[in-house]
């Protein structure tokens, strides 16, 4: 979920601690008579044999039945293994879970082959309960993508009482039938990986550049292996992602399996997907091989589900967080590959590859709603949510009565989505890097807050999502002025940044602004008061006494009258750079030519410690030409 969510963690660790299942129901009825009540799904049936599953860090032992979607048995009475799965969603009563077979199985034969690991994902969030099968089957279509889960709409029982419809899905592991890498914990560089980036607690986290990411395939039980096999990994990634941020695309091309990035960048933009760069974000690499990007995971709010981002539940437009490096949500693959004129055209001609299959994904949607309506329907017997508003749908979603509507809109909104990238892909906006924003403006990706979650507690305040701005009235009282907050900023130990924004304001009020961790104690990093003048623009410059990936930018309005603040901008101040100097030494000199010269001939242990210093050509890529124009640059100064 959103990192702005983080402020839920403590209910959620305290609510997953209760029993999720109770261990015996009034309502309680027999397998045969789940059977009696089958209307279109298959249906999954499970016993947790007395055991209360209340925590997603352990299995329970449990019993389950399947049947097909004609009432026969396709698995009986089998043992499984099961705990609760999610992390926020934990928080629900519609719990989602995940379990285990004793031996590998296939049930309902719906995977490309058996396994142990299966998930039961509640999708409460998500009304219209398709927009993770939308995805995967998006994921299969995109076939640059090795592998997409598996996945069947089932009506679940638990312990005899009703739980309502969930999506079956292969879970996402190492396996022949899922992510078809090697595993071998005892070695380290012909060893397979399959790697998460996540902001949530993780097992083996690491860093590259700016984000967190966890190791989630098996390390070697030797402490001291398993920290080489994260060594490993992480550097492999860090020289990827500098290579792809360099702009040459045969550098790239050493580390990156191009295709299922290009694939990857597509299904999320499709998807408008608000975690691409918080969490659920699969990279693997297998021995030998290169990073690989797949497979699409947890989709409930994408696909214009979520509005409290700016232009997320728009169907025109890019996804702010696959445009900009300057946000915690920020997923830094896509980021920097988007920014590549190679990597652009590339995008448009896999389009024009994949654009026939992609325009039916609506009709996808349609058939599977209306196929299996009555048990679509069913689901909001045991939960109530048609027609309210369930987290933070657009009000158009949570108007909707019927499970059809929710099922159309999704078709309507992905109809029109795909017909907007099938003229902007063709467009000389894209074909020459301007980036759009649903308004069809170009983003400002340098501008932490154009990009950032806006939000206003306490008192009254209005939010300006274009400007980007808010207005509020002054208040001495303590929540009388509120709070406006831009939040999930970036901040790294020893960063200039520039902070400023216009205002119009009485001399009565001030305004107090700061920019503080958006978690813990909430610890301020800088903070100040800006009276108001003539200038009515006030400007700031500081650097960063600490590393924080997830910061927020706070205003208060304090005093009395109208306050309206405009324009908010924070930006990263570069320092001024040697030209040349891409072995970052101080200097221009003939060692810089040569480093370069090796890095064009793809040298493996040629590595640029500043690539943009090499870009005399001011193209945002490296090539022949700067190396040329670095020749001359030195013969200058003899």
């Amino acid at each position: 979920m959103n990192n702005m969510l983080s402020a839920l963690t403590a209910i959620t660790l305290t609510v997953c601690m209760l029993p999720a299942i109770p261990c015996t129901t009034a309502n309680a009825i027999t397998n045969d008579e789940i059977v009696d009540e089958q209307l279109s799904m298959p249906i999954v049936s499970i016993d947790t044999l007395g055991n209360s599953v209340n925590t997603k860090e352990s299995y329970t032992d449990a019993k389950v039945t399947i049947y097909d979607e004609n009432g026969t048995i396709d698995t009986q009475n089998a043992d499984i293994a099961i705990r609760l799965r999610g992390n926020v969603t934990l928080n629900l009563d519609k719990k989602s879970y995940r379990f285990k077979f004793p031996k590998k199985t296939n049930p309902l034969s719906f995977g490309d082959g058996a396994a142990k690991s299966w998930n039961l994902v509640a999708n409460y969030y998500d009304t219209s309960l398709l927009r993770n099968m939308a995805a995967y089957h998006l994921g299969d279509m995109l076939d640059g993508m090795p592998y997409s889960a598996n996945c069947r709409s089932v009506e679940v029982y638990v312990n005899g009482t009703y739980q309502g419809v969930y999506l079956m899905t292969e879970a996402v592991n190492v396996a022949k039938s899922r992510i078809n890498i090697t595993e071998n914990p005892a070695l380290i560089e012909d060893n397979g990986y399959l790697v998460e980036m996540s902001w949530y607690d993780c097992d083996y986290p690491f860093y590259v550049e700016h984000q967190q990411y966890d190791v989630k395939s098996d390390l070697s039980p030797d402490v001291e292996i398993s920290k080489q096999q994260v060594d490993y990994i992480s550097g492999y990634m860090d020289d990827a992602l500098k290579a792809l941020k360099s702009g040459n695309k045969k550098s790239a091309e050493q580390y990156i399996d191009i295709a299922s990035l290009i694939d990857n960048y597509i299904a999320n933009e499709i998807c408008k997907n608000v975690d691409s760069g918080w969490d659920s974000y699969y990279i693997s690499k297998d021995a030998g091989g290169k990073l690989t990007f797949n497979p699409m995971w947890d989709y409930d709010l994408a696909l214009g589900n979520f509005i409290d981002v700016k232009g997320m539940d728009a169907e025109e437009g890019l996804t702010v967080y696959n445009v900009s490096n300057c946000n915690a949500n920020s997923n830094q693959w896509l980021c920097y590959a988007v920014q590549n004129d190679w990597f652009r055209n590339a995008v448009t001609q896999r389009w024009q590859e994949v654009y026939e299959r992609v325009k039916t994904l609506p009709e996808f949607v349609t058939i599977e709603a209306e196929k299996n309506a009555a048990s679509y329907e069913r689901n909001f017997t045991k939960w109530n949510t048609l027609g309210k508003k369930v987290f933070s749908e657009p009000d158009e979603i949570a108007e909707l009565t019927t499970h059809k509507a929710h099922a159309d809109y999704l078709s309507r909104w992905l109809e029109n989505r795909i017909a907007w990238f099938n003229t902007y892909f063709a467009s000389d906006n894209w074909k020459k890097g301007v980036l759009l924003d649903e308004n069809e403006k170009p983003i400002d990706p340098y501008n932490a807050v154009a990009v950032s979650t806006l939000m206003f507690w306490g008192g009254t305040g209005e939010i300006d999502m274009d400007s980007p701005g808010f207005t509020a009235q002054a208040s001495n009282n303590m929540w009388g002025g509120g709070q406006a907050l831009s939040t999930g900023l970036m901040m790294f130990n020893g960063q200039k940044y520039r902070l400023s924004f216009d205002y119009v304001a009485p001399d009565t009020a001030s305004i107090n602004y700061r920019i503080q961790a958006n978690h813990d104690n909430y610890m301020p990093y800088m903070n100040g008061t800006v009276k108001p003048d003539s200038t009515q623009h006030f400007e700031t410059e500081f650097t960063a006494g600490t590393d924080d990936a997830n910061c927020a930018f706070v205003l208060e309005f304090k005093g009395s009258g109208t306050v309206k603040v405009e324009h908010l901008s924070l930006v990263s101040l570069e320092e001024e750079k040697i030209t040349g100097d891409v072995n970052a030494d101080g200097k221009f000199d003939i060692a810089d030519v040569v480093l370069l010269q090796k890095w064009l001939l793809a040298v493996p242990d040629a590595k640029l410690a500043d690539w943009e210093a090499a870009d005399l050509c001011k193209d945002n890529r490296l090539d022949v030409f700067d190396l040329c124009l670095m020749k001359r640059e030195l013969l200058k100064g003899k």
